[in-house]
Parts: structure tokens; sequence; C-alpha cells
């Protein structure tokens, strides 16, 4: 009977999105965030501290209903997953564009030199993920220029489990499969893993094949490791509606590879770096029955690598300094062939006391061969006010240069501008982070970013559909939000996160203009997550998520995951869009209605 009150319990909260119940029998003690081990490259815990920092689990992952990363990162707060479909999404942080956030795998950039738009054509499978770590706020100094609205890590998973295997199947001729295997070659540790999932889509155009495979292996050098990874993933999917009025069809395959060295030991000094590749192609056909009518055949190419150097100066303070070098390059039938050297030199000094303020300052400076160079600093304090209270706040600049795709694609629809300037950027957040009990942890924080410069594909006003969009430098904006998160993760046998987030932005744009990315962000956005153990080692969890975005009504996401365990196998049963909510997706087209998938994983004993 207690079981069933705690499912109970799950749905009501998710489907009225109400607040906290009253405390339950059962308690257990909340960490706070700052004890969470955040991949950095500065001090872990200065960035835990002094920025707001969120760390995706991967028992957060598989509570979450979706058939692709991007589904289940969309509920988490200040992210904005662009969905067309599940093979294509574009990743958004605190109302900036898709553009203005950098994507790590493993600490190693994966951000699109071409498009923003192909940020996550990763080639990671998903059962190799083994957290998802997201800095919202501005991360120039560290992480690159463009690290405006915040850097999202992928860290690939490097335990020594067994293999599993998996199988799904549902609506809209959804199937999937993925295998995951750990195993020792000599001195050597060697994980791999691949899944394919595929759908005939919600609508006319909208079919897709997705397939990722991944390989690692990892040694112990002295007290560091050695790292070597390749990877690959293959996307087709229909594209009606993506960028133009047309039922398009796209085909993109990203292909990875890199050499890590991971800081390890307890000396003063530790060295780390990498060496990466990752190599892009994409085809696009305007019209998916008539090929000959258009094509855009582009392959990109980047190849670089970092050095970072850290030293314990003394107990209270440390410090980080490194650099990168990168070479871009592109070929393409419609953009033309282009080459750009991009170096950069960072660093960071951090003041901290275990239970003191903390502070560190950060600067970085980039150089491109066609844009020149710029400065990002950045400075971030956190101070504890009692044992249970930690305020925090930092301040940021930062430049986005605009992508190959901005300045020289041409199509029917689409026209770039060779002659854009870059976007520039000032933010700066205040929060704090308590824990008034020790069950229930709380963080809150106020941020602004001005914006200027902002590049988007733009048209006249009420132009009519055959208007070609241009892209412009055709605005200015000042961003203000607040964000609240409440984690109390066991309230009556239930784990539960509450979040709330509001954002409104004066913007001075061209008169007479309309734009397509820059000003839509979501203004509003209320979540509820809960998960319940169940009967017998099962789960039962459920995310709400009503938001609204400029310009629209709100819509209400509800998902929900259910698991249970059978013999050698773990069921899974998948309810998408429960409220049936109709909005409109990045493509501007309906999304996909209430839909349900089924699994099964088995993990060798």
């Amino acid at each position: 009977m207690r079981r069933v009150h705690r499912i109970t319990a799950v749905i009501s909260a998710s489907v009225a999105l109400l607040g906290l119940p009253t405390l339950g029998a059962q308690r257990r003690t909340v960490q706070p965030l700052d004890t969470l081990q955040v991949t950095s490259r500065g001090s872990a815990s200065a960035a835990s501290r002094t920025r707001s920092v969120d760390v995706i689990t991967r028992d957060d992952l598989d509570r979450r209903a979706g058939r692709s990363l991007a589904e289940r990162l969309a509920v988490s707060l200040g992210v904005d997953a662009g969905l067309r479909s599940p093979a294509q999404a574009d990743l958004s942080l605190r109302g900036s564009t898709f553009n203005q956030v950098v994507i790590l795998v493993d600490g190693v950039r994966v951000s699109d030199a071409q498009s923003g738009h192909y940020a996550l054509d990763l080639a990671v499978p998903a059962a190799m993920i083994e957290r998802v770590e997201i800095l919202r706020g501005g991360g120039s100094a560290l992480y690159g220029s463009d690290a405006v609205g915040g850097v999202v890590n992928l860290v690939t998973r490097d335990d020594a489990r067994a293999a599993s295997a998996s199988l799904r199947g549902g609506s809209y001729g959804g199937a999937g499969a993925a295998a995951l295997l750990f195993g020792e070659a000599g001195a050597w540790r060697v994980r791999g893993g691949a899944d394919a999932d595929r759908s005939d889509g919600h609508r006319a155009g909208t079919d897709y094949l997705v397939t990722q495979l991944r390989l690692s292996a990892e040694r112990p050098v002295g007290d560091a490791r050695l790292v070597a990874d390749v990877g690959q993933g293959l996307r087709q999917f229909g594209a009606a509606n993506f960028y133009s009025p047309f039922m398009s069809d796209e085909t993109t395959r990203s292909t990875t590879a890199a050499l890590r060295l991971v800081q390890g030991g307890s000396g003063p000094f530790k060295v780390g770096g990498s060496l990466h590749t990752r190599r892009h192609t994409d085809l696009f056909t305007l019209k998916r029955d008539d090929p000959a009518f258009y094509q855009n055949q582009h392959t990109s190419w980047e190849t670089g690598g970092e050095a970072t150097v850290r030293a314990a100066l003394s107990p209270a303070m440390s410090a980080v300094i490194g650099g990168e070098l990168l070479d871009a390059r592109l070929r393409s039938a419609r953009l033309g062939d282009h080459r750009q050297w991009r170096n950069a030199a960072f660093g960071q000094l951090t003041f901290a006391r275990p239970t003191g303020a903390t502070v560190d300052l950060g600067l970085r400076g980039d150089w491109t061969t066609e844009h020149g160079a710029f400065a990002s600093p950045s400075v971030g304090v956190s101070i504890p006010v009692t044992s249970r209270v930690q305020l925090r706040a930092s301040a940021n600049r930062g430049f986005r240069a605009p992508t190959w795709t901005e300045r020289f694609y041409r199509d029917p629809a689409n026209i770039g501008d060779s002659t854009l300037a870059v976007e520039r950027f000032s933010s700066g957040e205040i929060g704090a982070r308590a824990t008034p009990l020790s069950w229930l942890v709380a963080d809150v924080a106020y941020y602004e970013r001005h914006a200027t410069g902002l590049i988007d594909w733009a048209r006249p006003e009420g132009a009519t559909a055959s208007t070609p969009w241009r892209t412009r430098n055709f605005a200015s904006a000042i961003y203000r939000g607040v964000e609240a998160t409440l984690r109390a993760p066991d309230l009556l046998g239930v784990d539960w996160t509450a979040r709330a987030s509001g954002l409104r932005f004066d913007a001075s744009a061209d008169p007479g203009t309309t734009g397509k990315y820059a000003l839509r962000p979501l203004t509003r956005t209320v979540g509820l997550s809960a998960s319940a153990p169940v009967v017998r080692g099962g789960t039962v969890s459920m995310d709400a998520l009503r938001a609204r975005r400029t310009g629209e009504d709100d819509h209400l996401m509800l998902n929900a995951r259910a698991t249970a365990p059978v013999r050698d196998l773990r069921l899974s049963l998948e309810l998408v869009n429960l409220a049936n909510a109709s909005y409109l997706d990045a493509s501007g087209r309906p999304v996909a209605s209430r839909s349900a998938f089924a699994g099964a994983t088995w993990i060798a004993p």
C-alpha cells in the first residue's frame, strides 16, 4: 500500500505541478551542490561554487522519457532543446541562440564550425554517457569566447561494468537497439558502444535513422591516464520545413577521434591535454523527390590540440594556464572552400578556503585568421553566509564570430552575408545555494546578459513565404532572468525536483524586420520531476514542464517512464507528451502527439 501511495503522489504532483507535500517518515540528507565533481579546466570546486552548474547523472538520464538525448535534457533548468525531430535538435541556454553554447565530449570541443545546427550531431551512444554537466551562464574565459549562454559537457563512462544490450519500439514505427561492452586488453581498459534508432516520423518528412558508434581505450601513465577514442554518428532524416518550405532530405555524418592525457596524482603540478579531430559531412537535398533541383554538399574538418597545467601554489591558491590551436576547414559545393586558424591562451587564478570564501579570476585571449583578436575576462566569487547558505556572483565577457553558413550559405530561401560582424556580450549573475533542512536543497539565481550585433536570418515583417531570409547583425538586446530549483530526494519515499525560470528581454532590432532564432527564447518555465521505487525493484518517474516561448501560448509537456526487472531483463515503458500538447517545434510545425515506447535491457551477470 505504501508503494501505491508513492506512485499516486508522483502522478498527482506532476500533472498538477503542485508544490512539495508534507515530509514523510523516511528522510535522506541532501548533499550541497558544491560537493559535485564537475569537469572543469579550472578549479572544479570553484566552478560549482561561483557559477550555476547542474550535473545530470546516469540515473537521472535513465529515469527520463525521450527518444534522444536532447529530449531528455529538455526538462533541465535553463535548457531550450530546439527540437525538429529526434534526429536533429539545437541546444540553447538562458535564452541564448544555439550558436552561443559550447558542446564538449569529455572536455573536447565538438561544436561545429560550419553551423551551430550540427552541435548535437554526436558520435556518442546514449548508454555510454555517464553524466551531462551543464554550466549555465558565461564560460568564455576557459571554454571559448562563444560560450555565452553556457557550456554542456558530456562525460562518457569509464567504469568496468559488464556488457549490456537493449531493444525498444513504439509509436510512429519507432524501433531501436543498443549494445555496450567493457573489457581489458593487457594494460588497456576497453569499452565500446553502439546504438541505432529509426522512425517513420510523426508527420510527412520527419522520418529518420540514427546510428552511433564509439570505442575507447585507456591505460595508466604514471599518475595520469591516457585515453584514446574514436566515434562515428550517421543521421539520415527527412528535413521537411527545417530550413525552407519544401519536403527536404538531409544526411549527416560525424567522425571523431581524440587522444587525451587526463591529469592525475597529488603533486603540485599536473599536466593534461588532448589531440583531437572531427570530420563532419552534410548532404542537404532541398526537394526530396527532385534531388537535381538543388543540393548542398558540405565537408568540414576541425583538427586541434590543447594543453593545460594546473599548479597548487599554496593551500589556498591554485592556478591553471593553457593554450589551444585549431585548424578548421570547409569544402562545400555551395559555400565554397575556406580555412581558418584559431589560437587561444587562457588562465584562471583561484583563491579558496575549504570553509571560507572562493574567488576565481579568468582571462582568455582568442585570435582567428578571419576575425582578429578578442579578450574574454571573467570573475567569480562565492561567500558562505552560514554553514547552510552560500552566496555567489560572477561576471563575464564573450564574443561570437559568424559561422561559415551565416556568411556564405545561399539557396532559394536563405542568403548569407560575408560581411557580418561578430556578436559581443557581457553577462553577470548573483545567486544563492541553501540547505535549510537536511532533506532539502535550494538554489536561486538572477542573471543579465547584454548583447550587441546579434546575428540572425531576417526578412521584412509580413513578407511572403517566397521572400528569402538574409543574415544580418540585426539586433541588440538585454536579457534579464531568474532561476530557482528545489530538490528533496526522499520525501514520502519520492525523489522530487521542482524548477522554475523567467526571462524578459528588451530588444532593439532593425525597424520592420523579423528574425528566425535570435529573439525567440523560452520566457517562462515551471517544471516538476518525481521518481519513486515500486514493487520488486521497479521505478516510476514523471517529468512535467509548462513552458512559454516568445509570441506563443503556454504548453505543457508531460512524460513518464516505468521500469521493472524480470529475471535477467529490465523492462521499460515510456509515455511521451501524455497531455497531448499541441505547439510548434523549431521548424514551425506541430510536435508529435501522445506516443508510447516499450523496451527491454539485458545486463550480463
